[in-house]
């Protein structure tokens, strides 16, 4: 309880929410969104819709692991910012794309740029709260994952405000997180010299003298 309470006063757990809630939660969105998106906007075959979404999803599980080393090579700000960049160039494909073609590779850009965020955050995490680690991977873990349920109604808003170019234009919301993301890591990285150095653990309790 007291490493979430210390996580939470501070403030550089929330920008790792926030980046959290766009990688993994709006990965969680897609992977229930993408079925309908393939199937009513391109009249895509069922399969078809199915296979996209499969793809999307083993990319962006799979590209994570890769994610992780190179955050530790080029340090987890630069492949955040680099992620947020990809992700958001296939937001704007997606958005403003009826192509097929060009669709798919709005989707690849955007697995490609979820993944390896989500493994930059985790990153992240013990370099800016490294005094509640723990408390801050569980606030980033489990409200990041809110983004699976809030992104979808908003997805869905605009099919149904908009019609069948909704389908589309819905993906101006990846948009947006894709820039405040950017911008919170930038702010992150230029307050890093703002973080404190963890605490040594005490060895009061193992001194047996």
């Amino acid at each position: 309880t007291k490493t979430l309470i210390n996580s939470a006063a501070s403030w550089r757990t929330w920008p790792l929410v926030a980046l959290y809630f766009t990688s993994f939660g709006g990965f969680l969105a897609l992977t229930a969104w993408l079925p309908t998106f393939w199937g009513t906007f391109y009249k895509a075959p069922h399969w078809v819709a199915l296979g996209l979404t499969a793809g999307f999803s083993l990319f962006s599980s799979l590209i994570r692991v890769p994610g992780g080393s190179w955050s530790d090579r080029f340090g987890g700000e630069r492949v955040s910012a680099t992620a947020f960049a990809a992700l958001l160039l296939g937001a704007i494909l997606m958005t403003i794309s009826t192509n097929f073609a060009l669709s798919v590779i709005g989707e690849i850009f955007v697995a490609l740029g979820m993944g390896v965020a989500n493994a930059a955050v985790f990153k992240l995490v013990p370099l800016y709260v490294p005094d509640a680690v723990g408390g801050t991977a569980g606030w980033v873990g489990g409200l990041g994952a809110l983004g699976g349920f809030v992104v979808p109604p908003l997805l869905g808003h605009f099919a149904q405000s908009m019609g069948s170019i909704g389908y589309v234009r819905g993906y101006a919301v990846y948009i947006v997180l894709a820039v405040i993301c950017l911008i919170l890591t930038a702010l992150l990285y230029t307050t890093r010299n703002g973080v404190k150095a963890a605490k040594a653990p005490s060895s009061t309790a193992y001194d047996t003298a």
